[in-house]
């Protein structure tokens, strides 16, 4: 038994959901233009974890495969994989022209493999994440009133 009136069920199911939809893209949109930043700033700000490129690149390109594929739950699979290829080629290309930086293709097949994962994981992990933010949420949403 709910304790939400049938009436106002609606209208907190919409609430619902267009909230679970921007917090869905913000996770997506504001950690893609960080990485952004990152890649394309001349001299990166120094890490506090001393943590390895490879790693940094591979778990980036993961979570932003996974992040995008349900920000975006309307893409094909092989369209997040081309759309997140694309953002790793546009990197590297655009650090080609960065004196302090450079394109490397050790870089792009790092990105690759994250890609993969981050597929994996949106393909085994995908509803079951929207079902949760989803559940959450309506946690958070107060219950309507007549």
């Amino acid at each position: 038994m709910s304790n939400r009136p049938a009436d106002g069920y609606a209208a907190w199911t919409e609430a619902g959901d267009r909230v679970s939809a921007l917090c869905l893209r913000m996770g997506f949109w504001v950690p893609l233009l960080l990485c952004t930043w990152l890649a394309l700033t001349p001299s990166p700000p120094e890490s506090v974890f001393r943590v390895s490129d490879i790693l940094l690149h591979g778990f980036a390109f993961a979570y932003l495969t996974f992040a995008l594929g349900l920000a975006h739950g309307s893409l094909r699979p092989w369209a997040v994989v081309a759309w997140m290829l694309g953002y790793g080629v546009l990197i590297e290309l655009v650090q080609s022209f960065e004196p302090s930086r450079a394109a490397e293709l050790k870089d792009l097949l790092v990105d690759c493999a994250g890609i993969a994962v981050g597929l994996l994981l949106l393909i085994a992990f995908g509803a079951w994440s929207r079902r949760l933010l989803r559940s959450l949420i309506g946690l958070a949403l107060p219950v309507a009133r007549d």
